[in-house]
């Protein structure tokens, strides 16, 4: 595909990623009955308020996933290490604390068991594959080389990854939502066939397959209230892309307002409309409000740079 428009989705999907954790933030582990109490209805960029488990942050922050971002784009030469994005991300976590919850602390390896926050990983390589700097099965052997993760890390990583190349190669106005949930079912299979041992995540995507089509609220209870579960946020994900594949503000407050992991979920919802439209679907005002926008703008060009 034409350099230049790869460049756009990568840093699009980059950045959508941000904006979306920077509007789930502020309710992150509330249901959707209590974030309608507390905000009414998110719409946009709000401050998040102290809680037991949170500090607060102002309006446009961004928490540990886009920090996790960030150090999957430096410790990238031209794919991530997980040396090199230990180092970066124990550094945010010591300069940052705040971004993380209160009761945080640094794990070795710095992948929570099963969890979705360092599926960040998946950005570079999809950028590579759709590049055509790397194939599909030395992709497989780079997350293979990964011993000390969860399988279901790595078939987690490889759907994410694979769904974000695949929409960067495809064309916004010609989307088809349905062919994409058939895509992903395929990549489902192709985690479990690469990485097997744990089938949890094709378990939850063909439960998503019989309700994809309905309302969000009843994929979101199926899918553990959008808890921290890896399979679940991926379904989630999904079902929210799938409602809303090309409208960025719809996709991003949709996933904010259901519950759950809101921060995680409007991260990965904002990636994959960015990896789709580029980066004229992301809303200027949002992008304005972002306090680390630079901060990422400057990590995917040094990425490109030094890559390329």
């Amino acid at each position: 595909m034409n350099p230049a428009m790869l460049h756009d989705k990568f840093l699009a999907a980059c950045l959508g990623a941000s904006i979306g954790e920077s509007i789930g933030l502020p309710a992150e582990t509330l249901d959707a009955a209590r974030i309608k109490a507390v905000f009414g209805r998110i719409d946009g960029p709000l401050a998040r308020p102290e809680s037991e488990e949170f500090h607060p942050l102002p309006a446009g922050s961004t928490g540990r996933q886009t920090e996790a971002t960030l150090a999957v784009l430096k410790a990238g030469h031209p794919l991530p290490d997980l040396g090199g994005f230990a180092f970066h991300i124990k550094d945010a976590f010591n300069r940052y604390p705040n971004r993380w919850p209160k009761t945080a602390a640094f794990p070795w390896p710095p992948f929570p068991d099963e969890g979705h926050y360092t599926f960040a990983f998946a950005l570079p390589a999809a950028y590579r594959l759709s590049g055509k700097a790397d194939t599909v099965d030395t992709l497989a052997e780079w997350l293979r080389s990964y011993t000390t993760v969860s399988i279901v890390w790595q078939q987690g990583t490889w759907i994410y990854l694979r769904l974000l190349a695949c929409l960067f190669e495809h064309n916004p106005h010609t989307f088809d939502p349905d062919l994409y949930l058939k895509k992903a079912m395929m990549f489902v299979e192709e985690a479990d066939a690469y990485f097997p041992g744990d089938h949890k995540i094709k378990r939850r995507m063909h439960t998503l397959d019989g309700i994809v089509h309905g309302n969000l609220a009843e994929v979101a209870k199926t899918c553990g209230g959008v808890d921290s579960a890896a399979e679940n946020m991926l379904a989630f994900v999904g079902a929210v892309f799938f409602h809303h594949p090309v409208d960025f503000r719809a996709a991003v407050t949709a996933a904010a307002n259901s519950g759950g992991h809101t921060g995680a979920s409007s991260y990965y919802v904002g990636s994959l409309v960015g990896a789709l439209c580029g980066t004229g679907a992301l809303p200027a005002k949002w992008s304005a409000t972002l306090l680390e926008r630079e901060r990422v703008e400057t990590a995917v060009a040094t990425y490109l740079e030094t890559t390329s």
